[in-house]
């Protein structure tokens, strides 16, 4: 959802109102938060919400936020919620794309979302869709963040891809639809979680790897194991969101919950900005080392073409055989997009 100062402002104020030595809960609450991978830019959001929620209430509902698959796999995050093993965690859709479908709408390639800001709001609306939020409530799971993402680009190894015939036979790694965009391309997709890219591009078992551009790189420091980098490529991402135990939250009483409301500008604010530095880092190494494949509209349309609306035509199709309703999830989220984007 879009959330104005005047609202932000209000919210701030009610939730310090709210915290006073009377407040409502007083025993001590403690999440176990499951994230894959390492920090990195994409926790520095959860990160600062952690560290909000305990100096707003004093130290009593705490985020334990564990790492580098240490409670939960990262295919397994929504069966522990179900199970109510966690009451929180980072969900990467597409590595699960059976379990939740509706959801990799916004994994589809090459839609019209041209920058952070704009995802923000085509995701928020996405979560608070009614499909989406029985889809996920099947795992007791509640969206109450986006897991904002860069578009995503390729980085890789032996011959750099720099027509489409180039990237026939490749073997890339590449989620759901994404995976069926390079199939459509000639490439072999293989879907491989983020924290076992680097051995598998050094092992030779696919020849490149699609991932949010710049700082998922450099974090897995992928540009160590490669030959170039694509730039312009602007493929889409891989929906990610912070997923929450609904039982937890429910019980949680009404100023903790509010929380969640408080901190949201400024965790999209952190999520931005920590984005643009590592960009600021990440393209000079990589220009160091690697060579730079960058894509202009003319050189991307081909692209477009053959691995944009074919594969949302296909997913959409894909879909209704399975009774889902592909096609509103399609048309909502462009819907979305054409508001986000307009001036």
């Amino acid at each position: 959802m879009a959330w104005t100062k005047v609202k932000s402002t209000a919210l701030v104020a009610l939730a310090a109102l709210l915290f006073t030595p009377g407040a409502e809960a007083q025993d001590k609450i403690v999440w176990d938060i499951a994230i894959y991978g390492p920090p990195r830019e994409i926790t520095a959001p959860i990160e600062y919400f952690a560290k909000y929620v305990d100096e707003k209430t004093g130290g009593k509902f705490t985020l334990k936020l564990h790492y580098s698959e240490s409670i939960a796999p990262a295919k397994s995050v929504l069966d522990s919620l179900k199970i109510e093993a966690i009451q929180g965690g980072l969900v990467a859709f597409g590595y699960t794309p059976g379990k939740v479908p509706l959801h990799l709408a916004l994994d589809l390639p090459y839609l019209p979302i041209p920058d952070l800001d704009a995802f923000e709001k085509v995701q928020e609306a996405f979560y608070a869709w009614e499909p989406a939020k029985k889809e996920l409530a099947r795992f007791n799971g509640v969206a109450l963040f986006v897991a904002l993402l860069p578009q995503y680009e390729f980085m890789g190894s032996g011959k750099a891809p720099k027509t489409l015939d180039d990237w026939k036979g490749m073997r890339v790694r590449a989620l759901g639809p994404g995976g069926d965009a390079m199939r459509t391309l000639g490439a072999v997709p293989t879907s491989v979680p983020a924290p076992e890219v680097y051995t598998a591009l050094e092992r030779g078992t696919f020849q490149a790897s699609s991932f949010p551009f710049s700082y998922s790189f450099a974090s897995y420091k992928l540009y160590e194991v490669s030959k170039w980098y694509t730039m312009g490529m602007h493929f889409g991402i891989v929906n990610n969101a912070w997923v929450f135990s609904k039982t937890a939250y429910d019980k949680l009483p009404a100023d903790y919950k509010m929380l969640f409301d408080t901190a949201r500008p400024e965790f999209y604010k952190i999520a931005k900005e920590v984005y643009r530095k590592a960009d600021e880092r990440n393209i000079p190494m990589f220009d160091k080392t690697l060579e730079r494949i960058t894509f202009t509209p003319e050189t991307l349309a081909p692209f477009i073409a053959k691995a944009g609306k074919p594969v949302w035509d296909k997913w959409v199709a894909d879909g209704k055989t399975k009774g889902l309703p592909a096609q509103e999830a399609l048309d909502m989220v462009l819907k979305s997009a054409k508001a986000a984007t307009a001036k």
